[in-house]
């Protein structure tokens, strides 16, 4: 589990960036997400399934957002998708598959391969920017 997070240290006064949890099996798919998105400006965590996300999820109550594939062992996507739901109802939530013949008609579905383009767009329409510290 990769934690990309500012190196600059906490301060009370600034609240940090976005957190966004990506959630993939696929090792390289994984880091080349999470590199697309901390190059947007949000802080990064990730895990390699489902099962390992709610982990993170339990331990972590400043994620916003988890953009997470479909299918992968122990909890698919979707499971997890209606784990956090359930169980953490502020957290926005987008999918990502390979497969068409996938429906998660509850939440938005970004078709691999994808590009940064495309995952901005659909994290923007999630939950916005990331969030900036305050200009004094």
């Amino acid at each position: 589990m990769r934690d990309l997070t500012r190196q600059d240290g906490p301060n009370e006064s600034d609240p940090g960036p976005t957190v966004v949890l990506v959630v993939e099996d696929e090792a390289l798919i994984r880091l080349n997400a999470c590199d697309m998105l901390h190059n947007m400006g949000f802080e990064v965590l990730d895990a390699a399934d489902g099962a390992e996300a709610v982990q993170v999820l339990e331990t972590r109550r400043d994620i916003a957002l988890i953009f997470s594939d479909c299918r992968m062992p122990r909890m698919t996507g979707p499971e997890l998708a209606r784990t956090a739901a359930d169980r953490w109802p502020s957290v926005r939530i987008i999918l990502t598959t390979a497969y068409q013949d996938m429906e998660t008609p509850q939440w938005p579905l970004i078709p691999k391969p994808y590009n940064a383009r495309a995952l901005e767009h659909a994290v923007r329409l999630a939950i916005g920017p990331p969030s900036e510290p305050p200009r004094g």
